[in-house]
């Protein structure tokens, strides 16, 4: 390691003994490793809807055009979700919002958001399913992936149930 990498490293330490700013450095760590999950969730959904465009194009190619209206419904859900989790918030409120997320609440999101990742796992093995038999698809499976989309959707969206309790928690404290 270098002189300057040194120093740094030196001045973080140093820094954390100054009151707050632990907890601050902690709060921003776990806000980044959030990001870092919910960015890749986004990328392997992204994964996703490109093998499902080249199964709707295969179909297409073979005239099974009998699915392809659902397999283009499993796009969009994909494209939707997808661009939902990328843009969801990050556990960060302005310096003067009414409340502020503490170290709790953001271990918590985070932990909602690795729940998310395992749905995410069980859409991988469904669609490796559907493209790797390069058979038209039954209508049935690709329900059935669009359902765990709707799950993963509804723990999207009770992300924001967190986001609301750190407001009525610091409601009652105020």
């Amino acid at each position: 390691m270098g002189t300057k990498e040194k120093v740094g490293d030196f001045l973080k330490g140093a820094a954390r003994w100054i009151p707050g700013i632990g907890s601050y450095q902690d709060k921003e760590a776990i806000r980044e490793a959030d990001h870092a999950l919910r960015e890749r969730i986004s990328r392997k959904l992204d994964e996703f809807l490109g093998a499902v465009e080249w199964l709707k194009t295969d179909q297409a190619k073979k005239g099974g055009y009998k699915h392809l209206k659902a397999i283009d419904d499993l796009s969009r859900d994909l494209e939707k979700l997808s661009r939902l989790i990328e843009t969801a918030a990050r556990g960060w409120a302005p310096v003067f919002a009414q409340w502020k997320a503490d170290e709790d609440s953001l271990a918590r999101l985070y932990r909602h958001d690795l729940g998310m990742w395992d749905l995410v796992s069980d859409i991988q093995e469904e669609i490796e399913k559907i493209t790797a038999e390069r058979a038209i698809p039954r209508s049935e499976k690709i329900e059935e992936i669009r359902a765990i989309l709707r799950r993963l959707e509804r723990m999207v969206n009770d992300r924001e149930l967190v986001f609301k309790e750190w407001s009525q928690k610091s409601d009652n404290i105020t």
